[in-house]
């Protein structure tokens, strides 16, 4: 009888063990595994590379902590200028207030403490800013209505349509 071909498929030879199979699979896998292994680490010494000489070392570090404190700075800047622009609120300007003489009257107290005092009076100070009528804009005058002698004096020069 004549020997039978191999095919491209050779998990279908009778002839071949589980042992064998499993052996070729498993070395499949690991070759699988390991050129994935050296893409990602190529991968990430590229990301982690930042000042471009091939390798990471310390120079990169310091790259990044650089990078990292004018992040640091250009966001506690504009963290400052909102904090300064929240503060000229009315509203915080009470619960500020409140919050101090909550928390001045709630030192003696042992069970309610300086912390919660200050809550309680910051809630406080913010209702009190909620229920006090609007303060009057003295830069913004009212509108007076005009004599009559104005309007029909107006009404003379508009041209009839």
């Amino acid at each position: 009888m004549p020997k039978k071909q191999s095919t491209s498929n050779d998990s279908k030879d009778p002839r071949r063990t589980a042992l064998e199979i499993g052996k070729s699979a498993g070395q499949r896998i690991a070759a699988a595994s390991k050129s994935a292994g050296k893409k990602v680490g190529r991968a990430a010494a590229s990301v982690g590379d930042l000042n471009k000489d091939g390798k990471l070392d310390q120079e990169d570090a310091k790259v990044a902590t650089a990078k990292a404190k004018r992040i640091t700075s250009k966001v506690s800047d504009g963290a400052g200028a909102l904090a300064r622009e929240v503060a000229k609120h009315g509203m915080v300007k009470d619960a500020a207030a409140g919050a101090a003489i909550g928390a001045a009257v709630a030192l003696p107290v042992p069970i309610i403490g300086p912390a919660a005092g200050a809550a309680i009076g910051a809630i406080v100070g913010v209702a009190k800013n909620l229920r006090s009528p609007a303060k009057p804009a003295a830069a913004v005058p009212e509108k007076q209505p005009k004599p009559a002698s104005e309007k029909s004096a107006t009404g003379r020069l508009r041209r009839p349509r």
